[in-house]
């Protein structure tokens, strides 16, 4: 599964890397502008995937969607290299995002069969590293490519990786899951309480529609979708980095690449340790913890705006604006993954992958909007001042809403344990 989500981050993550490279290219006719468009209709297929794979991969299986995720995107992204109109790359980017949404649904069906749900944290944290490990490699691998290969080359190299690995893969996912390991997969509850007594989850015998109507009716439901759709808006800013440090401070696109890959790295290391603190603490102390990494990122989000209103050595706000990219990813990233998934697993049971879908296709809608509206707004003088305090807000709307959810999450673990009892 960490082999495989990393091409499919391969695959999403050549495309902010290129970015700065298709600007200048004179035979593209791209503006920062119709980049964001580009974006935004990549999180449309997003969005269009997360509606459709999640149920998908609740019917057919997990190794199977992940699989044709992983061998469509590749193809995908080789088409994408040699195009040239920009409703082309629209389209084409819409088909990419649209096949690596696949990659969670499906994942969340392996690992609800695969694991028990005392090691789901760990699990999600592992393969949200793997995520991050992809990104940082694709950043500087591809960055240095640069300087010896067109960015058309970046996305042929990008495809055939992806497609060799989408060859090897199925040998090791197809294996088959213990006949135990199913059972209990399926009689896990929501969260099993102090007597470690196992019950059928309460959504075995709902279809999809009553799994969804199920879904729509409980708060914290709503609390999740909101806190990621912020998160994921913050998390678009990933894609907008090279061309924000190049046009900024006037750097090369291999430069601003190599320079962007701080934001994946601070994430790698924060999903690392994310997934053991979110299993070892109680979910008590997990609202103080979570709570507080947001804040930082919200603050972080200031001294990037308050660096583009002063006069510093050109060096030292390079420096400077690098580390608070690196403490924002930090910051952000075991919010954004963690809580979600370990949540879908629990509340979701069989229907996991359709939950997910549900919870990103509702976050990704937001990013979508951000996409077009922020490459807008960057595109116009000064307007890197305005993007940020647009995430500024959102970073303000995600601290609140994800410490709400976590309290009520786990005020509903603590009613399950006293009912149990």
């Amino acid at each position: 599964m960490c082999v495989g989500y990393a091409m499919l981050m391969l695959c999403r993550t050549v495309v902010g890397v290129a970015g700065p490279a298709m600007l200048q290219d004179p035979t593209l006719h791209l503006d920062t502008a119709s980049f964001g468009a580009i974006l935004g209709w990549g999180t449309a297929g997003n969005l269009t995937g997360k509606l459709t794979n999640g149920i998908l991969a609740d019917k057919l299986g997990g190794s199977r969607v992940f699989i044709a995720a992983i061998g469509l995107a590749a193809v995908a992204t080789f088409i994408f290299g040699t195009l040239s109109s920009n409703s082309a790359f629209f389209a084409l980017y819409f088909l990419t995002i649209f096949s690596k949404s696949a990659g969670w649904p499906s994942m969340a069906n392996i690992i609800r069969t695969a694991f028990s749900s005392d090691r789901h944290g760990r699990i999600w944290g592992f393969i949200a590293t793997s995520s991050r490990i992809s990104s940082v490699a694709t950043t500087l691998l591809l960055s240095s490519l640069l300087l010896i290969l067109s960015w058309r080359g970046l996305f042929f190299v990008a495809a055939a990786i992806a497609l060799l690995c989408a060859l090897i893969l199925p040998k090791f996912l197809n294996r088959n899951i213990p006949e135990k390991e199913r059972h209990n997969a399926d009689l896990d509850v929501e969260d099993a309480g102090p007597s470690g007594s196992q019950v059928a989850h309460p959504l075995n015998n709902k279809d999809t529609l009553g799994a969804i109507l199920c879904f729509i009716r409980n708060p914290s439901f709503w609390l999740i979708s909101l806190g990621v759709s912020a998160l994921a808006v913050l998390f678009e800013f990933q894609v907008f980095i090279p061309i924000y440090l190049s046009e900024t401070f006037d750097l090369q696109p291999e430069e601003a690449g190599i320079a962007s890959s701080v934001f994946p790295l601070g994430c790698l290391i924060a999903v690392f340790l994310g997934g053991f603190v979110f299993d070892k603490t109680s979910k008590k102390s997990i609202i103080f913890v979570m709570g507080l990494t947001l804040v930082v990122a919200i603050l972080c989000l200031l001294g990037l705006r308050y660096l583009g209103t002063v006069e510093l050595n050109h060096l030292l706000e390079l420096i400077l604006t690098m580390s608070l990219i690196f403490l924002f990813g930090f910051a952000i990233s075991p919010a954004y993954y963690i809580p979600m998934s370990v949540f879908s697993i629990n509340f979701g049971g069989k229907h996991c992958g359709l939950l997910v879908g549900l919870i990103d296709a509702l976050a990704y809608f937001g990013a979508m909007m951000f996409d077009f509206i922020g490459g807008e707004v960057a595109n116009k003088e000064g307007g890197w001042q305005d993007f940020l305090m647009i995430l500024i807000v959102t970073s303000v709307i995600a601290t609140v809403t994800m410490v709400v959810f976590l309290t009520v999450d786990y005020k509903r673990v603590k009613n399950l344990s006293l009912a149990d009892k």
